[in-house]
Parts: C-alpha cells; sequence; structure tokens
C-alpha cells in the first residue's frame, strides 16, 4: 500500500514538473509577457521658488506587461505604486518676499504610475537581454502629508510644525498670503527612460522620470512650480 501512495506520489510530482515547464515555455514564446517587480526610487522635485531642494527615499512595486512586435521592438507597460516626495529649504524664497521664513517643506505623495514605453531589445548572448525603453508615464496621487517645519524659531502659538495631506486643500496663515501650505494635483504626466538587464526570466532595471506637468495647487502672484523627478533601481521577474 505504501509502494502504491509513493508511486502515486512521485507521478504527481512529475506531472506538476512537467506542467510547470510547459507553462514557462508557452509564456516564453508568447507576444504577452507579464511580471513583478520592486525597487528603490530617490525622488526630489523641480521647483522655480526655493533656495534649495533635497532629495527622498521611497520604493516602488507593482505587476509589468510587454508585448513583443518582434524579437527586438516590443512595448512596455504595468502599474506600479510607487512613492515620491522632496525636502525643500525656504520654499516661499520668491524675489516677490522680502523677509522669507527660514523653513522645510517635506513632501510625501504616493502614486500609482502607469508607464507606456516603446522598447529596443539587445541580444548579448542565449541568456542575456539588454532593453532600452522611453516614454510617457501618468500618475495619479493617492497618499501622504506634507510637513512644514521652521529651523529657527516658533510661530506665535509655540508651534514649529504643521502637517496636511499633500493632496487637499492645506492650510495657511489668513494674515499671511506667502505662508500658503502647497499641496499638489493628483494629476501628474512625465517622461521616462529605463535600461534593463534581463537574464533569463529576471530583471534589474534603473531608470529615471521627470515630470513634465507643474503639479503645485498654489494661486498666487509668484506662481510657484513643482515637477516630479526620480531615479530608480528594481529587481523583477517575468512569469
Amino acid at each position: 500500500m505504501k509502494k502504491k501512495k509513493m508511486k502515486n506520489l512521485k507521478n504527481l510530482l512529475f506531472l506538476g514538473i512537467v506542467l510547470f515547464v510547459k507553462l514557462n515555455v508557452s509564456a516564453q514564446t508568447s507576444p504577452l509577457r507579464f511580471g513583478i517587480k520592486t525597487g528603490l526610487n530617490l525622488s526630489s522635485a523641480t521647483v522655480h521658488d526655493a533656495t534649495g531642494t533635497n532629495s527622498k527615499t521611497g520604493y516602488h512595486i507593482g505587476g509589468t506587461l510587454e508585448y513583443s512586435f518582434s524579437q527586438k521592438f516590443l512595448i512596455k507597460s504595468g502599474l506600479l505604486f510607487s512613492t515620491k516626495g522632496s525636502k525643500i529649504d525656504q520654499l516661499n524664497a520668491s524675489s516677490y518676499i522680502p523677509s522669507p521664513i527660514d523653513d522645510t517643506h517635506t513632501f510625501n505623495a504616493s502614486y500609482l504610475i502607469l508607464p507606456l514605453h516603446g522598447a529596443y531589445r539587445l541580444n548579448v548572448n542565449n541568456t542575456v537581454d539588454i532593453v532600452l525603453g522611453a516614454g510617457p508615464y501618468f500618475g495619479y496621487g493617492i497618499g501622504g502629508k506634507t510637513t512644514q517645519k521652521l529651523n529657527s524659531g516658533s510661530w506665535s502659538n509655540g508651534s514649529t510644525e504643521n502637517e496636511w495631506k499633500t493632496f487637499g486643500s492645506g492650510v495657511y496663515d489668513e494674515n499671511r498670503n506667502w505662508l500658503h501650505g502647497t499641496t499638489l494635483k493628483q494629476l501628474d504626466i512625465g517622461i521616462g527612460a529605463t535600461l534593463d538587464f534581463e537574464y533569463q526570466n529576471f530583471v534589474l532595471g534603473i531608470g529615471y522620470e521627470q515630470g513634465l506637468k507643474n503639479i503645485a495647487t498654489q494661486d498666487s502672484y509668484y506662481k510657484p512650480q513643482y515637477k516630479n523627478r526620480a531615479i530608480q533601481a528594481s529587481i523583477g521577474y517575468k512569469l
């Protein structure tokens, strides 16, 4: 009886291995491939109304999709959850403001990102490919908090820090318009580029995203601008 059970177990194991290999070969020969990837972001912002802009570390994770028109040309897309942000010294340091306060705004923003890149695959050998991609991306902000912290002194109520939703109505001092708590528009549009090294089903990549859309919501006389930018490093697996 035990021998029969062992034989059945071996048969099931063999059948499972055969099915896995068959599905894997089928996936590799199909022009449509799905995958997963995750990695780190080093993000900042292009801001015209600040004395200094520093980077923040974040991450991204999600699913990938590619469609091959030929062995060399393909389209890459997917849907990623990505955290971006920046640290900005004296955000309202415009020449229109005689005495900007010494403060730091820290933007934390979570996005859903949909890239749409045209790509070119270069075969290095039988197991290694290099894939170059470029094209637009579309992002939609879904959460995050922004803080404004005084680097010296305090406000009249004794506090040194304010916080509000990054995508929202913000907070501000009614008596001093230039202290508006900056918020961001949810829709972000930009352009990106990627360089991927593929070894069999594994992918190691680096990329860059530059926002083209001014997502600052402030509507004041000095017209602030805020555009996302990020350097990315990722690891993935193609199913």
